[in-house]
């Protein structure tokens, strides 16, 4: 299913900054793994692009630690949170409105692209803006959303599921080659089923997600707010000299 577009306004914005704060008990930390795989590719004036850049989380982690002068770059589609991303980040990075499928830059303009979370990326299009021996680092969730035994409970309105073939599928077919791809089982234990709620309130899961369907989430997870994870990371690599 792929009909529903979520707007980044009120209630949705305020669950996406309030799950920023949860304290989750978890063993592996993807974003800790995404974050480092981004610090390994990028040098001093190398130009970094991450695409659906939300509040600009991976930016600001980018420009706090990884030591070198990047010259940073997101889009958004979302007037809102390009707002947010802006103030975030203080001017130290550019961040514009924009569609993914059209992306504001010249042909092989950057030496990364990143994408965090972001369901519906345009292969060919990071390809294009990519320079020759560039690369495209990305998170996603599997079928399962991050969420497995949530999505269970609502199986037939789950929005924008993919299978993670199809994120490969896509970029092999604009001309990348893939050179790591890992998918994860991370158990995380929130606090409560309400956070649970929130978290599926900040992104487009659920179709026509109700108060019915928060009674039903809290009453499946009342008593142990652990569920399945099932992130995955991907590298595609732009060979010189490849379409």
């Amino acid at each position: 299913m792929d009909c529903m577009e979520m707007d980044y306004t009120g209630e949705v914005i305020f669950a996406r900054n309030d799950v920023t704060k949860f304290k989750v008990k978890q063993k592996i930390n993807i974003n800790d793994i995404f974050l480092n795989l981004i610090f390994c590719n990028v040098t001093d004036n190398c130009l970094l692009l991450d695409i659906g850049t939300g509040n600009g989380f991976v930016l600001s982690q980018i420009s706090e630690k990884t030591g070198k002068q990047v010259q940073l770059y997101g889009v958004d589609n979302s007037e809102e949170m390009v707002k947010i991303a802006k103030k975030n980040l203080e001017g130290k990075a550019k961040i514009l409105q924009a569609d993914i499928n059209n992306l504001p830059f010249d042909n092989n303009n950057f030496n990364v692209v990143t994408a965090k979370n972001v369901t519906r990326i345009n292969a060919s299009e990071i390809f294009r803006v990519l320079k020759d021996g560039g690369v495209f680092i990305f998170r996603e969730y599997g079928y399962g959303k991050g969420l497995v035994e949530v999505v269970k409970l609502f199986n037939n309105r789950i929005i924008r599921q993919r299978n993670p073939k199809y994120y490969v599928k896509n970029l092999t077919e604009a001309g990348f080659i893939i050179t790591k791809f890992k998918q994860f089982k991370i158990f995380r234990k929130y606090n409560s089923a309400q956070e649970l709620i929130s978290i599926v309130k900040s992104f487009p899961l659920i179709q026509d997600f109700s108060i019915a369907d928060e009674t039903k989430i809290l009453k499946r997870f009342e008593k142990d707010a652990t569920i399945t994870s099932d992130p995955f990371i991907l590298v595609a690599n732009k060979i010189k000299g490849g379409k």
